[in-house]
């Protein structure tokens, strides 16, 4: 999932921005400024994989091939929210930003125009973000994406090549609770602003399970198996589990409890009830959000009477198909039609097969595994874990089984399109291969553009399905019913966190939409979570368009090959990119045409 809070993700991107010289930039012949970009795009990369600890071990296996030593690096799970590292970023921010515009962008080749592209649309949005009106927006213990939910997750897939990372775990938990008690003390400081909105029950209860976990906890087990996957003298591994044991007990679990006993503490105090729209620079704020969140170039209001457009659409043609085929429509509302997959592994297999109409990738080794259940999110039906840039072991896809309990049902099988082939892992591999920039490859994507892709496949990935154990008007049912979900959350974010809907007009609104009682479930999962689902339907909104606009443009000479090469050409970037390379394949077919 996305992060919600700008200025945390972007942290990554700025450790390294004032390491070339500004000479270095100036004016000269293309190939001169085209390696001094790739030189400073890369000096990014290694100023991050240095300055990084965490992420380093997820995203060099050899550390030393980059010039890296890992024992020399300062280890932390993250940076803490003081005034001071808030004004420093928005310096970094801008620094960046006033280096990359010292390169000529007309003598970059087209790859390097499009990572400049990139990097002047993120450095524009974070600025805004870094506004001091802005400086307490933004939860750090959001359901979803959350720093002690997504600890759990980091720290549950963290793997270590080298005794000498071994040796530096410990530190990396003593490093949890002063970083937890700065976001306790942000957290302190947004209730007396009255900017708060929080799920206090749902954080407390993650927190009092992990506590609840102790020594059983996914997370101390996985650390612990880091020791014993070396192949060190037995002696020797259980002394560096019983450091990384004591570490555990004596920072991890008092961290957990310190956020639910200062959460239990705030209680009776401000909690915004209603969305963002209803704090006094929430609609600006969420503006920026969505503008991160989605990597489209249209406001809010176009992007709703767009969801608005595709929702009547799709419930037109669903009632028409209940009517041609009332039978039918009965079993799919029954959840009667099922595929006939056996596991995840077959339904990946036939998913390699039939994605034909996808640029070649070659073979991917990969392994499914189950989410851990006291680490798992209930919100969360699978993930891909992106792998090293250096990466020799298979891509990793993580399943949870409490979501996709219905094996057989079409949505899990849609969930591994997602996660798998042609989504998140087949994409991630295909720019591995296709990008020269390792800057690109792990800190230059747009979730915007990775959700928004892996939901249009999700949904490309029921036309496989036919002529199949399904009928076809069942799987067009089971598309336009997620097209009318997508539409629908879009329009219910948009209206809580935007136009400020309260929860009674949003009852009136949307109830009808629900089984009753569960309107208020959903008017809390728009106002904790703005945005959070924006990235996977707007995105996926935006790839339609273009999917019929080429459809239209080029009628027989419109190939789903040709679409997604032109989709996937320039990797994880806005939208804007993408709108001109699927123009300019647009172009390549119909100027032939036009000629003859």
């Amino acid at each position: 999932m996305k992060r919600q809070i700008l200025r945390r993700g972007l942290a990554l991107l700025l450790t390294a921005a004032l390491v070339l010289p500004l000479a270095a930039c100036g004016p000269g012949d293309p190939a001169t400024v085209q390696s001094r970009f790739d030189a400073f795009t890369e000096e990014l990369f290694l100023g991050t994989m240095s300055s990084d600890f965490t992420s380093s071990l997820y995203f060099l296996e050899d550390p030393a091939a980059f010039g890296i030593d890992r024992s020399q690096m300062e280890v932390s799970v993250g940076t803490p929210d003081t005034d001071e590292n808030f004004t420093a970023a928005a310096q970094q921010n801008r620094a960046l930003l006033d280096t990359l515009h010292r390169f000529d962008r007309s003598l970059l080749t087209p790859e390097q125009q499009d990572t400049y592209d990139l990097l002047e649309w993120s450095c524009n949005i974070s600025a805004a973000s870094y506004e001091d009106r802005f400086r307490c927006y933004g939860s750090y213990f959001s359901n979803l994406s959350g720093g002690h939910t997504g600890l759990l997750t980091t720290l549950s897939e963290l793997q270590v090549s080298s005794e000498s990372d071994l040796a530096r775990l410990p530190e990396l938990l003593e490093s949890i609770p002063p970083y937890f008690d700065s976001l306790i003390a942000y957290t302190r400081r947004q209730q007396e602003e009255e900017v708060l909105t929080i799920d206090f029950d749902s954080v407390i209860e993650v927190c009092d399970g992990v506590v609840a976990a102790g020594e059983e906890s996914t997370v101390l087990q996985n650390l612990l198996a880091q020791a014993g996957g070396l192949g060190l003298p037995e002696e020797e591994a259980a002394a560096y589990q019983a450091k990384i044991r004591q570490a555990f007990l004596e920072n991890f679990i008092p961290a957990y409890q310190a956020v639910a006993d200062a959460l239990r503490e705030m209680q009776g105090g401000f909690n915004n009830e209603e969305g963002l729209a209803a704090l006094p620079d929430g609609q600006d704020y969420y503006t920026i959000l969505f503008q991160a969140a989605t990597a489209v170039d249209e406001s809010p209001e176009e992007v709703y009477q767009q969801a608005e457009e595709r929702l009547s659409s799709a419930f037109s043609r669903l009632g028409g198909l209940a009517f041609l085929y009332p039978d039918l429509y009965n079993g799919w509302l029954e959840g009667v039609y099922e595929t006939d997959f056996a596991g995840y592994e077959e339904m990946l297999a036939f998913l390699t097969g039939a994605a034909a109409d996808f640029p070649a990738v070659g073979e991917l080794r990969y392994v499914i595994d189950p989410i851990p259940e006291d680490v798992a999110n209930s919100g969360v039906a699978a993930y891909f874990v992106n792998p090293a840039v250096d990466e020799t072991g298979p891509l990793r896809i993580r399943v949870n089984t409490e979501n996709t309990a219905e094996l057989r049902a079409p949505g899990t099988y849609m969930t591994l399109a997602h996660e798998g082939i042609p989504g998140h892992m087949y994409a991630a591999s295909l720019f591995y291969q296709d990008l020269a920039s390792n800057f690109r490859k792990v800190l230059g994507s747009q979730t915007g553009y990775n959700e928004g892709y892996a939901t249009y496949v999700e949904l490309h990935a029921l036309e496989y399905l036919e002529g199949g154990e399904i009928p076809d008007p069942v799987l067009e049912m089971e598309r336009l019913n997620a097209e009318m979900s997508y539409a629908l959350v879009t329009m219910m974010d948009i209206d809580v966190n935007y136009y400020g809907l309260s929860r009674e007009e949003f009852t009136g609104q949307y109830g009808s939409y629900f089984a009753e009682g569960f309107a208020d479930t959903y008017y809390d999962l728009m106002r904790l979570e703005p945005t959070a689902y924006l990235s996977y339907y707007v995105g996926w909104m935006k790839i339609e368009a273009l999917k019929e606009q080429a459809e239209k443009a080029l009628d027989d000479a419109y190939t789903d090959l040709g679409f997604h090469t032109a989709l996937l050409r320039s990797g994880s970037v806005p939208y804007f990119i993408v709108e001109r390379n699927v123009q300019s394949w647009i172009d390549s077919l119909a100027a032939p045409a036009e000629a003859a």
